[in-house]
């Protein structure tokens, strides 16, 4: 009876695993496997090439064709098909034709330009001087003050000269619209804009028109995600589906998941997204596979997960960083720390924070710093790296002389050393640092008296001890807490 007590208790174990089993299936990996064919239509042919929205409808073609990712029909190809057609009207094309259109081309999808504002003028450049004489002036002198400078500066400028025309104020605002070429409905609208001030009117919308290229590429990368999968894991290398040809290249990041899991709840389907286990850096690729390192891991990375590209990777990351003086046994300084690049191999950092200093008499100096400098991680691993740093750190070190003069002098002590950043999470890491410090150089101590133009330094004043010395030599240990914003899924 116990016997069989016991098998019938098996059985039922077996069942429920059977069962959890079937009713929990992974789902094989999403791979990005072609190119995505894209029309890009512009403005009607009778606009002029330099018109706005063919600039844009131009920018999106070749950003588009070099992503790698999408087969781009060309403004040539576009309007060598419309003519045949004899589908030209004014303004974009109607969504029947659109339709036929695509039907030609091939292409499920269709991108156009939507300007919705845009302006060009000049406008009077801030100056600080006459920022300072209002503030003297009375409601109605001011008044009049403007009008009689705006009067002769009308007078004094040619028709032909727009004013301000060195300081051009530049706004575009527009959309990029996502067609379905079959129903020629809107699939998705991304809207674009910039602002700039200062220049010429071609320079201000040179630099207008490259934030929308930025904006552009990003909204393309938004609407066709490259997928893969990993093929071969060999420590912290990998090697993964895909490569230059769908525009895979060095430096492209993954973010590497589990499978998807599908579960059958009553007569519904589900799909149960896999959680991330890490970040991959492709470091070579070829036609249809790249090679990369797992830069960062919180869990295991295997052969058949899933990777998604990464569309906006972090480009800094912000801390908070205390400095140990080895040589006094105290810490000595405190800083908020930004770094640049903190997933790639070269980076940089710069800082801002305050500390002391003691002189040559034994007198804590205040210290206000900011500097930065460059980093290179030579070996690099999914749970820490360790790298090089070069530090440029200038100190601004205060204090007071002999005769009650708040004096200062600016120091530059340049610091060599080693760098290391352990992963605590998938955002927040522990960076250690140590080197050694040069002695510095620093100028003159001086202080100042007066106020504006009428500002005067004087050279400090000391007793028959001499002026203090400053020496920032010695062996330096930094510890830090960096927040890197990933926007990855969890």
């Amino acid at each position: 009876m116990y016997t069989q007590s016991i098998k019938y208790k098996r059985i039922l174990i077996l069942s429920i695993i059977f069962f959890s089993f079937a009713a929990s299936q992974t789902i094989a990996p999403d791979i990005t496997h072609e190119k995505k064919r894209l029309l890009v239509l512009t403005a009607d042919e009778s606009k002029p090439d330099d018109a706005l929205d063919r600039k844009i409808s131009k920018i999106v073609a070749e950003a588009a064709s070099r992503l790698g990712r999408y087969e781009v029909i060309d403004r040539n190809q576009l309007e060598s098909i419309l003519n045949e057609l004899a589908l030209h009207q004014a303004g974009f094309i109607a969504g029947k034709d659109i339709i036929e259109l695509g039907g030609i081309a091939s292409a499920k999808e269709a991108m156009k330009v939507q300007i919705n504002h845009f302006s060009q003028k000049g406008v009077p450049p801030e100056d600080k001087d006459d920022d300072d004489d209002d503030d003297d002036r009375g409601f109605w002198e001011m008044v009049v003050y403007e009008s009689v400078k705006g009067a002769i500066r009308m007078a004094t400028t040619p028709e032909e000269e727009e004013p301000y025309a060195n300081n051009m104020e530049t706004i575009i605002q527009a959309d990029i619209i996502l067609l379905n070429v079959e129903t020629g409905e809107t699939i998705k609208t991304y809207p674009i804009s910039a602002a700039h001030t200062g220049g010429s009117r071609g320079k201000s919308l040179g630099i207008v028109l490259n934030v929308i290229k930025k904006n552009i590429i990003r909204s393309l990368k938004e609407m066709y995600v490259i997928k893969s999968e990993i093929l071969e894991v060999k420590g912290s290398k990998v090697t993964l589906l895909l490569g230059s040809d769908l525009g895979v290249d060095k430096g492209t990041i993954y973010e590497i998941s589990r499978l998807d899991k599908k579960r059958t709840i009553g007569e519904r389907d589900i799909t149960i997204p896999g959680r991330t286990v890490g970040l991959v850096r492709i470091n070579r690729s070829s036609g249809d596979a790249s090679m990369g390192t797992i830069i960062r891991k919180w869990g295991r990375v295997r052969e058949g997960y899933q990777a998604k590209e990464l569309i906006e990777p972090p480009r800094g990351s912000i801390g908070f960083s205390l400095r140990l003086n080895h040589d006094e046994q105290r810490i000595d300084h405190g800083d908020i720390l930004f770094q640049i690049n903190p997933l790639s191999r070269w980076g940089g950092f710069f800082y801002l924070g305050g500390g002391s200093i003691f002189d040559s008499r034994n007198d804590k100096d205040f210290v206000f710093s900011f500097g930065g400098g460059f980093i290179y991680r030579f070996l690099y691993t999914p749970k820490f790296n360790l790298g090089g740093v070069v530090d440029l750190p200038f100190s601004f070190v205060n204090r007071d002389d002999d005769f009650d003069h708040s004096v200062g002098t600016l120091m530059l002590a340049p610091q060599l050393g080693l760098q290391t950043e352990i992963m605590i999470n998938r955002k927040i890491d522990l960076v250690i640092s140590g080197g050694i410090s040069s002695p510095g150089s620093y100028s003159t101590w001086d202080y100042t008296e007066g106020d504006g133009d009428d500002a005067k330094s004087f050279d400090a004043e000391w007793d028959e001890r001499g002026e203090p010395a400053l020496d920032a030599s010695g062996m330096y240990i930094n510890f830090s807490i960096r927040y890197l914003d990933i926007d990855i899924d969890y």
